[in-house]
């Protein structure tokens, strides 16, 4: 795993040493967007929609940080306790932090990766005493994705994330996801 992330980042900084030009679009600004995608229950096995939130900060028309937080869904199991059968609820989320470095492709479009920290949880809630808690994990945030400028200020994105490590339960760790980003 760090041969693979040591080699993700030295792919990124000789691209960022290889891009030589400068457009109008190199002074530092600030970004929000929205994303909805499709994650994968590893309960159910069924796909669920997921939403992410995110803002970032554009040094230039390459480097960025950007942090966010991903609703991952709900899902849910049967447990026999006690004489009877208790439903567990399972809520999924992810929170985010990570460096952004875009490629520029056209004078519109460019493809980008981020690489940083995620915290991903799954939160366990029931009637039955006991089974009320939070299964969470630190880990390797990454993310591959392709975005078009609409126009000065709007892009359309599209994107693969991984949110750190996988969870016992509740949504994978594996997204889709596609959005628009405004810029300030």
């Amino acid at each position: 795993m760090k041969k693979t992330i040591f080699a993700v980042l030295t792919g990124f900084l000789a691209m960022g040493a290889a891009q030589a030009q400068s457009t109008a679009n190199d002074a530092p600004r600030t970004y929000l967007g929205i994303g909805v995608g499709a994650v994968k229950d590893s309960i159910t096995g069924d796909h669920k929609r997921s939403t992410t939130i995110f803002g970032g900060y554009e040094f230039d028309q390459n480097w960025a940080v950007e942090g966010g937080y991903s609703y991952l869904g709900k899902s849910g199991f049967y447990v026999p306790l006690e004489n009877d059968i208790y439903h567990v609820g399972v809520k999924s989320q992810s929170f985010y932090a990570a460096a952004k470095y875009t490629f520029p492709l056209t004078e519109r479009t460019a493809m980008y990766g981020k690489l940083g920290l995620a915290h991903t949880e799954a939160k366990y809630s029931s009637p039955f005493k006991g089974w009320n808690f939070k299964d969470n994990t630190n880990g390797v945030y990454a993310a591959v994705g392709v975005q078009t400028r609409l126009t000065e200020n709007v892009s359309l994105f599209a994107e693969y994330e991984r949110n750190g490590k996988q969870l016992r339960n509740g949504a994978d760790n594996k997204v889709f996801s596609a959005g628009v980003k405004y810029g300030f």
